[in-house]
């Protein structure tokens, strides 16, 4: 299914659990992805496993976000 082809999408806290199965949904279904999360390790690691971009990010942070747009 390719739902969001030609769509991209920013899920943050992505680099365990609900976050990085939303990732990887949104990637199933045609999306372009960018996992963001603080752990840097388990990030890139979600991001290689669904042919995703990394962007570290800390939500807490206002100029963390605006280096996400």
């Amino acid at each position: 299914m390719n739902r969001f082809a030609g769509k991209a999408v920013i899920v943050t806290g992505a680099a365990n659990g609900i976050g990085a199965a939303t990732a990887a949904r949104f990637a199933a279904e045609g999306a372009a992805v960018v996992v963001a999360d603080v752990d840097v390790a388990a990030g890139e690691a979600v991001a290689r496993r669904i042919g995703a971009t990394f962007q570290r990010c800390d939500v807490a942070s206002l100029e963390q976000w605006r280096e996400l747009a």
